[in-house]
């Protein structure tokens, strides 16, 4: 289900470059027990809650099982951990095939009325 914010923030030495859809959507990430939180997504990468922070290291490789609300079949991605924090990690996907891309770019469609001006 969508939860965007309201209005953008600044972040601080912002790297992103794509624009992040902002909803919760439950994950596997391989290695992790457990089911886990999206917070936002991007054509670059993704945000997952995690509990147990210490599970994962910065510059590791993880697959990504999501079940994004615009899909009927879960996605699989491959992404490194680039940031953690103490809510979780931020990943950069490493490659994105075709079916990916659409996926992703589906749920930015379906929820772009949503997204914060400027972000369209």
């Amino acid at each position: 289900m969508a939860d965007i914010r309201s209005e953008k923030t600044k972040v601080k030495n912002e790297r992103r470059k794509d624009p992040r859809l902002e909803f919760h959507c439950n994950a596997m990430v391989q290695g992790i027990d457990g089911i886990l939180t999206i917070t936002d997504i991007s054509l670059g990468g993704i945000f997952i809650e995690i509990g147990e922070i210490d599970k994962v290291a910065v510059g590791k490789i993880v697959t990504i099982n999501v079940k994004l609300p615009t899909e009927t079949q879960a996605v699989r991605f491959k992404a490194k951990v680039i940031n953690k924090t103490n809510r979780g990690i931020g990943c950069q996907f490493i490659s994105l095939d075709d079916r990916e891309k659409e996926a992703i770019c589906l749920c930015f469609e379906y929820f772009k009325d949503t997204l914060p001006a400027g972000c369209k």
